[in-house]
């Protein structure tokens, strides 16, 4: 027998109000949901900008680095041959 379609939008919307309720959300204010997606992608967006920030941060002290070695090598090189 099968099922209508007002009977399948019902086991729907069940099912989703009680996976929305079973991972914290308030579902009877959908306002206050929307403001926790937007309040989640803020935090997201910004760890990642944070994250991509420190990689460019230890990527320059590397260069930096090797840039020195290289320069401090051709100094002491430049030296022992006067």
């Amino acid at each position: 027998m099968p099922m209508l379609r007002h009977e399948i939008k019902q086991i729907v919307h069940a099912s989703v109000l009680e996976t929305l309720g079973h991972l914290g959300f308030t579902v009877d204010d959908p306002h206050a949901i929307q403001k926790d997606m937007i309040h989640l992608r803020m935090a997201r967006t910004g760890q990642e900008e944070m994250a991509k920030w420190v990689k460019r941060t230890a990527v320059g002290i590397c260069i930096s680095g090797l840039l020195y070695l290289l320069w401090d090598a051709l100094a002491a090189a430049l030296l022992l041959k006067r």
